[in-house]
């Protein structure tokens, strides 16, 4: 067992070492910070489809989005190698590092040999980012939720969460923008088209721009540390408990109505996030009102609140409000199916 373990850490070291070289060739104006974040991006990749870590390096929640410190000793090693070099460039995209820049080369003109797998992850995340400014990917990784749902300064553990396409996913600037404006004002927002996560439903990337909102973090900005960090496994147990609810085709207006309560009421239970549970929670049974065709004629969050939080309290309050909403009648006529 002893020595099985030791020649798995070998193999995830071995591993690290042939992601650096790979894409210190792949991937032009390759500076340390960059390369960072994109081999985080692969473990994110590669455990969202495979359900398995690339390597043994932990990623950790700090100030500028996810950051493992052993990347940097193991691209000393490749340094000391010569497996890599670091060339000066006058030129930076980045206006946050001023110039000159190091950027990592490789000192052969080959790709390095990877598992089968590990090579699948490793193309696709140079297709999708090979191109992308330092500024794109940073936003990108400061948006994904395994980096937001863990506390600062610590370990970001994907083992803990259950794999899936999702854990890629991270809302795009529009998305947020429009998500701001919702939580600032709903019944402003009127003629948006909320097509963030899936249609008609509420995603957790939604979930957590709404809680950042309501802290005061900018849209545009990486998140204040003191914000990062919520129960991400009970926010995807919510969500999943709202899709699971069966609507009754007799009576899909009631339906629609039950569902965001059953949304709502769950994710005051869950209290992932902190002292903002409860408007997160009723926020979201908005937004997902809001996504099934229904406008707001004032804001309901200011001015009328559950008696309690309750479930019979919350689906009677979504009920009672219903009078103030005024179904979206589409050009086919009749309201969304």
């Amino acid at each position: 067992m002893i020595e099985n373990n030791h020649n798995q850490l070998y193999e995830g070291k071995d591993i690290l070492n042939n992601l650096i070289t790979y894409f210190a060739f792949a991937v032009p104006h390759l500076q340390e910070v960059k390369l960072n974040k994109l081999i985080y991006i692969a473990h994110l990749y590669h455990y969202s489809r495979y359900g398995r870590l690339l390597t043994h390096a932990r990623f950790f929640s700090l100030g500028y989005g996810p950051h493992a410190p052993s990347i940097r000793s193991a691209l000393k090693e490749q340094l000391e190698r010569n497996a890599v070099y670091f060339e000066e460039s006058q030129t930076s995209y980045d206006p946050v590092y001023s110039n000159p820049c190091l950027i990592i080369k490789p000192s052969l003109n080959r790709r390095q040999n990877l598992p089968a797998l590990c090579l699948n992850t490793i193309e696709e995340v140079v297709e999708d980012w090979r191109d992308k400014d330092f500024q794109c990917i940073l936003d990108y990784t400061t948006r994904t939720f395994p980096y937001l749902a863990t506390t600062y300064r610590e370990h970001i553990d994907f083992s803990i969460i259950e794999p899936s396409d999702s854990l890629r996913c991270a809302l795009p600037l529009t998305q947020r923008l429009q998500l701001h404006r919702f939580v600032q004002a709903p019944e402003e927002v009127q003629d948006d088209n909320f097509t963030c996560g899936e249609a008609l439903t509420v995603s957790i990337g939604e979930l957590t721009e709404i809680y950042l909102a309501l802290c005061g973090d900018l849209p545009d900005k990486i998140p204040s540390r003191e914000n990062l960090g919520f129960n991400h496994q009970a926010v995807m147990n919510s969500i999943q408990l709202s899709d699971s609810y069966v609507p009754n085709p007799k009576a899909e207006h009631a339906s629609i109505l039950d569902q965001a309560s059953r949304l709502t009421h769950a994710l005051i239970d869950s209290m992932s996030f902190k002292n903002y549970s409860s408007r997160v929670a009723l926020i979201a049974g908005m937004l997902f009102l809001k996504k099934n065709g229904y406008h707001f004629s004032i804001d309901l969050l200011e001015k009328s609140w559950p008696q309690s939080y309750l479930f019979s309290a919350i689906r009677e309050w979504f009920y009672a409000i219903e009078a103030r909403f005024t179904p979206k009648i589409y050009a086919g006529g009749g309201k969304p199916g």
